[in-house]
């Protein structure tokens, strides 16, 4: 049964058997035919409202990444952080299992000249800081929609776990992993916690404005307490490793999260598709675009 479970082949069947039952429940929900009328009776202006918010987190996120890199000793501009991140948001949406953010290390070295263990101390940071901040969105998103009970628990135990906890992961590190610990110096320095935490608040802002967007575009009844769940629900479901971008498990938990807070009509599934091709598309062909930026080495070694 080890030997089964270390087995890449049958690792690769399961995630692929998930992804295309979750796709299929979620088509079976969505109806083809009215997903793709919905779809184009999306407004214009409503997409590009949507776009220019979902950049401008990632914009955020490489300021934040600046800003943690800074916590731990190494000095970046933002705008190489951001060609690093945009390169490992593009393999991590078409490979599975977050195999992008090996690509985003090794972007990271080559532009920073960082260490491996540090650059990626930072970006267990990075998951840390969402992860408090979507659990803030949950919280607040259930108490404003005064659904209460389990989602109140959730959002109040991950937030106050990760505050608890947070702080002394960098000393719990010995040994080969205590290369690590530059990356988790943000949660040491005041100075360096608040603008990160700051930056956090910030990207996941600009997701609300995105959902908010498109739900105006589609017409949908969503109130302000409805986006925040659906924004801290939905991104905590991407959080966990599977296929690749999360398909599948993105639509269908966002698509049950709506109908659990009560909403509802002929364009939701559509909403639900174009919140997750927002969240991908953009990021993905501005991090091809800027491969050549972000692999420097890797483009030399192919000329020569």
């Amino acid at each position: 049964m080890s030997r089964l479970a270390r087995s890449r082949p049958l690792r690769l069947a399961l995630v692929a058997a998930s992804t295309l039952g979750a796709l299929a429940l979620f088509l079976t929900e969505a109806h083809p035919g009215r997903l793709a009328a919905s779809l184009a009776g999306l407004s214009a202006g409503s997409l590009l409202t949507a776009v220019a918010a979902t950049m401008a987190g990632v914009m955020l996120g490489a300021v934040r990444w600046r800003t943690l890199l800074a916590a731990g000793g190494v000095h970046a501009p933002a705008a190489r952080l951001f060609a690093a991140l945009t390169i490992g948001s593009a393999v991590n949406n078409v490979v599975p299992a977050r195999g992008g953010d090996a690509v985003r290390v090794e972007s990271a070295r080559q532009l920073t000249g960082a260490p491996v263990l540090a650059i990626a101390g930072t970006m267990i940071s990075e998951r840390i800081l969402d992860g408090f901040v979507l659990a803030l969105l949950v919280l607040g998103g259930a108490l404003l929609a005064g659904v209460g009970g389990t989602l109140v628990w959730v959002g109040a135990a991950l937030a106050g776990a990760i505050v608890l906890g947070a702080p002394l992961l960098g000393r719990l590190l010995r040994g080969r992993l205590a290369g690590l610990q530059p990356g988790f110096a943000v949660f040491r320095l005041p100075r360096s916690a608040v603008p990160a935490l700051a930056a956090t608040a910030g990207i996941w802002f600009a997701d609300v404005v995105m959902y908010a967007a498109l739900a105006r575009g589609f017409r949908l009844d969503v109130s302000f307490a409805g986006i925040l769940l659906l924004v801290g629900v939905g991104n905590l479901a991407l959080a966990v490793p599977g296929a690749a971008a999360g398909l599948g498990s993105f639509e269908l938990v966002t698509l049950a999260g709506a109908h659990g807070i009560g909403v509802g009509g002929a364009s939701l599934a559509a909403f639900v598709l174009a919140i997750h091709a927002v969240i991908v598309l953009p990021p993905t062909l501005t991090g091809l675009v800027l491969a050549r930026v972000a692999l420097p080495k890797a483009f030399r070694v192919r000329a020569a």
